[in-house]
């Protein structure tokens, strides 16, 4: 059963513990075996990033909550101040895990990975997860969402003519697992940068430096960089809890490419094919 609302947090908590134990055990029953009344407690999340998500509750027993659609947006109170927004679930008093999905969208299959198909990019999904052991008869849980995806950002460096090519990222890893782990697959999409030479490829998580960059015209690939070594090389750390984005340039008149990743910056050269 969950509550859902928008009042102040110490309204709302008053409000749902009563009609959790007003529906839970009486006194002259074994409390042991009474649910926990669990919250997350999304106070903390910017209700633009976390407006729509979707929350799974799961447990050894076989217990499963799950609701594919909750709003985040925080309540206010008569003085206009932000009170949060807490969401209840009466579950099981056992180990749980919790898992919080922002921005998958359809991306979210059945068996709670975040799969994405060939020829998609890396949906931009923020995740909260965590393995709790409820034994008390109430439990809150402060929700952070993390950036789990990195955005590319590519520039080629070139004339003012528009530009004519392709360009391609695959990868071997293309679903995110509700645990924030990654499993692999084939990843592979492509964007036709902007007239200016911009263009952007959001990928999941990685466990390897097999990331490629592609340089096509139709069907036929000009170049292909490292591009995950490159970006190793730049001292990416790809298991931090909130993924950087990295900034590529591709300069092709001087035979470079230039790695960005938050304050370091990187050089490489190349042979020019183009």
């Amino acid at each position: 059963m969950a509550f859902k609302g928008n009042l102040p947090s110490r309204v709302l908590i008053t409000a749902l513990m009563a009609v959790a134990f007003g529906q839970g055990c009486s006194i002259k029953e074994d409390r042991a075996l009474c649910p926990c009344s669990f919250f997350l407690d999304f106070s903390g999340v910017d209700p633009e990033l976390a407006e729509m998500s979707e929350i799974r509750i799961e447990a050894a027993d076989g217990f499963l909550y799950y609701d594919p659609e909750v709003s985040f947006k925080a309540g206010q109170d008569k003085s206009g101040s932000a009170e949060g927004f807490l969401y209840g679930v009466s579950v099981p008093k056992t180990s749980v895990s919790v898992s919080v999905i922002n921005g998958a969208g359809a991306f979210s299959s059945s068996d709670s990975r975040i799969l994405i198909p060939l020829g998609e990019e890396c949906p931009p999904v923020y995740m909260h997860y965590s393995k709790l052991d409820l034994q008390a008869e109430t439990y809150r849980e402060l929700v952070v969402l993390h950036k789990d995806f990195c955005t590319i950002n590519i520039r080629m460096l070139k004339d003012d003519s528009p530009y004519p090519f392709d360009v391609t990222v695959t990868g071997n890893i293309n679903s995110i697992n509700e645990d924030r782990t990654v499993s692999p697959g084939d990843f592979s999409f492509t964007v036709t940068p902007q007239p200016d030479g911009t263009a952007g490829v959001r990928v999941p998580r990685q466990t390897d430096n097999s990331l490629m960059l592609l340089i096509r015209e139709e069907d036929k690939v000009l170049r292909e960089f490292a591009l995950g070594e490159y970006i190793a090389g730049a001292g990416y750390d790809w298991t931090a809890e909130d993924l950087d984005d990295v900034d590529i340039s591709i300069d092709y008149a001087h035979a470079e490419i230039h790695v960005v990743v938050s304050d370091w910056s990187g050089s490489y050269e190349f042979d020019v094919v183009i």
